[in-house]
């Protein structure tokens, strides 16, 4: 005849398992919302808020105002604070795969052009991205963030 003991140990066990095989599941619609949000990202405008180039961080500031726009037919294009640029992207679900950027090449203001340099040098690093509430953060293959966008209020 089974003790109180062994009984509780038995239910102590079976709620772990449960506990740990409901941690485990997956979300079948979490894809599904990683794309969603995508859908919050495209065709708008956002201001660069962030780059970082190594081991800087820069903060634009007014005048320098970088900006980008990733179109729903998979073409990005903005300012780098100085210069507009264009080119293509891919994304799949958190995955974010641009193409070299094209530029046009106007000399700027010395301030301008560190932000725009760190600024083309961090897009081409780019693989990922998220939204950290409502900024659009933009990462490298570690995981790290390299550009943060704030969505341009009219």
């Amino acid at each position: 005849m089974p003790t109180v003991k062994t009984m509780m140990l038995s239910s102590v066990a079976v709620a772990s398992a449960l506990l740990l095989a409901a941690c485990n599941t997956t979300n079948p619609n979490a894809q599904n919302d990683i794309a969603t949000n995508w859908s919050a990202v495209a065709d708008k405008e956002w201001q660069l808020a962030m780059v970082s180039d190594g081991d800087h961080t820069l903060r634009p500031m007014s005048p320098v105002l970088a900006s980008v726009n990733f179109a729903t037919g998979g073409k990005v294009s903005g300012s780098t604070g100085c210069n507009r640029y264009f080119g293509t992207y891919k994304q799949s679900g958190s995955k974010l795969d641009l193409s070299p950027l094209g530029s046009t090449r106007m000399m700027c203001v010395e301030d301008a052009m560190a932000i725009e340099d760190a600024f083309t040098n961090a897009m081409a690093k780019v693989t990922h991205w998220h939204k950290d509430n409502s900024t659009l953060v933009l990462d490298d293959t570690d995981g790290k963030a390299i550009l943060k966008f704030e969505p341009i209020r009219p």
